[in-house]
C-alpha cells in the first residue's frame, strides 16, 4: 500500500439510523432524562438526542419555517421546533408519514459522474506497480487490506463508496442526508452554532453534536457496506469535503472561519488515524487538502479528478456554497460565494431539496408553463434546477423584468395573468417586498421574495466568475470547457442557467457536467498514489482570491444581480 500505515487498534461495529426520515414519536421526560436540562426548545433537545429529519436551514433563528413539527401533547398543533419550548411529558412528532416514504423517495444525490466500471481501470492499472512495490508488506496484510473506502461530505449531502482494491470497482455506495443540516443550511450557520457551547452541559456543545453526528453516519454506512459485501476492514479511507465540513469531522473548532482573514486551523493534505474521532473498520484515513477556509478539499479532489491540464477550465461547484476555479497546467486562481442556499430550496418559501414531490424542471409549451415532479407525485415544492428553470421561464414570458420584478396590470402579457397572483395577508406580513407571487405548479408558487434570493445567489457566482477572469487574465472567449461538478450543476439545465445570467451566455456551448467530481476524486486518491500527489499538486498551484475585501466586486455583485 502506497500510504503510511497506522497502526490498528481492535473495535467494534456500529449501524447507522435509516437515512430516509422515518416518521418519529418522542416524549419528553424532564425528571429522568438528563440530556435534556438546559434543551430548552425542541431543535435543540432533538439534536442532543440524535433525532434526525428536522430541517433548519436558518440554523435555528425561526426565519426559514422549515422546521416544523407536529406537537400531540400536551397540545395539538404544529409548531417551529427552534422557537417552540419543551415541557415535561411532551409529545412531538418528527418527519413524514411512514406509509409514504420509501428508500427512493429520499433526497436525490449524485453518486458519480459516469461508467463507474470504465471510470477507474486506469487506477487499477496503476495498482499492479504500486503493488508490486509493497509486495513484502502485502503478504504480510490480512485478506481484507483489499477494501478501500472513499467519502464526499457534503454541508447537504454525503456519499460514501466501497472499492475492491484490485478491481478497482466500486461494490458498493451509501448516500443521504448530511445530518448536521439542523444547525443550518450553510457553512456560516454551522460555523456559529460551533462557536456556541452549551452552558449545561459542555459535552454536547454544537462542535461536539455535529462532530457526532458526522461520524456515526459515516460508521454507519462504512459498516453497512461491509456487511453487504462480506468483508470486515477497510484499509485506506479517503475524505473530500469543504473545510468546515472537514474542521467538524476532525472536532477542529472552524470559529476562526467565521472572522477575516477567515485561515483555517488545519489545511489537511494527509493521513489521520480515524479512531481517534472514532471511526471504526477503518485502518488510515486521508483527506484532500485545502486550498483556503472556503475553498476546500472536495474543489481539490474534483480538480483532480477531471481538470485536463493542456484546456482552459473553469470548474464551477454549485451546492450549498459556491467555489469556483479556473487554469490550467500549474497555474489556477479560485474564489468561494456564499450563494448556495437559495439554489438548493432553503430560505425560499417553496424551496425543498431534490426529493419526492420537488418541482425538478420547468418550461413554456405556447401560453401554458409546464413542470415535472420527482417520483411522478403531487408536486410540494421546488428543488434547485426547478427554481432555475422557473426564473428563466419568467424572464422569458415577460412575467418578470431585468430587474427581477414581478409585473402586474397592464405589464403583464395578457397571457400570463392569470399565473400572477397577490399572497394573503398573513403570508405577505413578514416580507418587505411586493405581496405578489407567480404559480408554477397546483400549489406551489415562487414569490417575489424568493426571486430577490435567488438573484443574490446568481449575481454572487456570476461577479465571482468575472473576477477569476480578470485575474487569470483572460476572457470568457478564451475558456476551452465550462465544468459543472456536484449534483446540482449536473440536474440543472444550462441553458436556463445562462438565460438568467450566472455565467457568460458565450460559454453555453463549452459548457458539460461531470457529476459528483469531488466522490470520485476520493476514489481515485483511494486507488492511485499519483492521483492523490496530483490534488496535492493542485492545492499548491491554486491562488486563492477573497471576494469581501476584492476591488470593487460589491459593484460587480450588484451589476450581476439583474438579468
Amino acid at each position: 500500500m502506497w500510504y503510511h500505515t497506522i497502526k490498528e487498534k481492535s473495535h467494534n461495529s456500529t449501524m447507522s439510523n435509516e437515512v430516509n426520515y422515518m416518521q418519529q414519536r418522542i416524549t419528553i421526560n424532564l425528571n429522568t432524562d438528563s440530556k435534556t436540562a438546559g434543551k430548552s426548545t425542541i431543535l435543540e433537545y432533538c439534536r442532543s438526542h440524535g433525532v434526525t429529519g428536522i430541517e433548519a436551514p436558518c440554523g435555528g433563528k425561526g426565519t426559514c419555517g422549515k422546521c416544523r413539527v407536529t406537537v400531540t401533547k400536551p397540545y395539538h398543533k404544529e409548531v417551529l421546533a427552534c422557537q417552540t419550548k419543551i415541557c415535561d411529558g411532551m409529545e412531538i412528532i418528527v418527519g413524514g408519514k411512514e406509509s409514504t416514504i420509501d428508500k427512493e423517495d429520499s433526497m436525490v444525490v449524485l453518486t458519480n459522474g459516469g461508467s463507474i466500471s470504465e471510470k477507474f481501470n486506469e487506477h487499477v492499472n496503476r495498482n499492479v506497480v504500486l503493488k508490486e512495490e509493497t509486495a513484502n508488506e502485502h503478504e504480510k496484510a490480512e485478506s481484507n487490506e483489499g477494501t478501500l473506502a472513499a467519502c464526499d461530505i457534503g454541508t447537504t449531502t454525503v456519499v460514501c463508496y466501497l472499492i475492491d482494491k484490485e478491481t478497482g470497482q466500486i461494490i458498493a455506495v451509501r448516500s443521504g442526508a448530511n445530518p448536521q443540516r439542523s444547525f443550518g443550511a450553510d457553512v456560516l450557520s454551522r460555523i456559529d452554532a460551533a462557536a456556541r457551547a452549551d452552558d449545561n452541559d459542555k459535552a454536547n456543545g454544537g462542535l461536539q453534536l455535529m462532530q457526532s453526528q458526522i461520524v456515526s453516519l459515516l460508521n454507519g454506512f462504512i459498516s453497512e457496506m461491509l456487511m453487504e459485501c462480506g468483508r470486515t476492514k477497510v484499509c485506506l479511507f479517503s475524505v473530500a469535503g469543504n473545510t468546515v465540513m472537514c474542521h467538524l469531522l476532525m472536532g477542529i473548532s472552524p470559529e476562526k472561519l467565521g472572522r477575516a482573514p477567515f485561515m483555517p486551523d488545519e489545511y489537511f493534505g494527509r493521513a489521520f488515524d480515524p479512531l481517534d474521532i472514532g471511526i471504526e473498520n477503518c485502518q488510515t484515513m486521508i483527506i484532500f487538502p485545502a486550498v483556503s477556509g472556503f475553498v476546500g478539499g472536495d474543489i481539490t479532489a474534483g480538480m483532480m479528478e477531471t481538470v485536463n491540464c493542456r484546456k482552459l477550465t473553469l470548474y464551477l461547484d454549485i451546492g450549498t456554497n459556491g467555489e469556483m476555479a479556473l487554469g490550467k497546467g500549474d497555474r489556477y486562481v479560485c474564489c468561494a460565494t456564499a450563494a448556495g442556499p437559495a439554489f438548493e430550496g432553503a430560505q425560499i418559501e417553496m424551496g425543498m431539496p431534490a426529493s419526492k414531490g420537488a418541482v425538478d424542471k420547468v418550461w413554456l409549451e405556447g401560453r401554458r408553463i409546464k413542470y415535472s415532479v420527482i417520483g411522478n407525485d403531487r408536486p410540494v415544492g421546488l428543488c434547485g434546477s426547478g427554481l432555475i428553470d422557473a426564473l428563466a421561464i419568467l424572464l422569458k414570458a415577460g412575467i418578470i423584468d431585468e430587474n427581477g420584478t414581478i409585473l402586474s396590470g397592464q405589464e403583464l402579457p395578457i397571457l400570463f395573468r392569470s399565473y400572477v397572483f397577490e399572497l394573503e395577508a398573513e403570508d405577505a406580513a413578514q416580507s418587505s417586498e411586493s405581496s405578489l407571487a407567480v404559480h408554477i405548479a397546483p400549489g406551489v408558487y415562487i414569490t417575489q421574495e424568493d426571486i430577490r434570493k435567488l438573484q443574490l445567489a446568481k449575481g454572487a457566482i456570476a461577479a465571482g466568475i468575472e473576477v477569476l477572469f480578470k485575474e487569470y487574465g483572460c476572457k470568457p472567449c478564451d475558456l476551452d470547457i465550462l465544468t459543472f461538478a456536484g449534483g446540482f450543476g449536473n440536474y440543472i439545465d444550462k441553458a436556463s442557467a445562462a438565460a438568467i445570467g450566472l455565467f457568460p451566455q458565450e460559454l453555453l456551448d463549452k459548457a458539460k457536467e461531470v457529476g459528483n467530481a469531488a466522490g470520485n476524486g476520493a476514489v481515485s486518491a483511494a486507488l492511485s498514489k499519483e492521483a492523490w500527489e496530483r490534488a496535492l499538486e493542485i492545492s499548491k498551484d491554486m491562488r486563492y482570491i477573497e471576494l469581501a475585501s476584492y476591488p470593487h466586486f460589491d459593484e460587480m455583485y450588484v451589476e450581476h444581480m439583474n438579468f
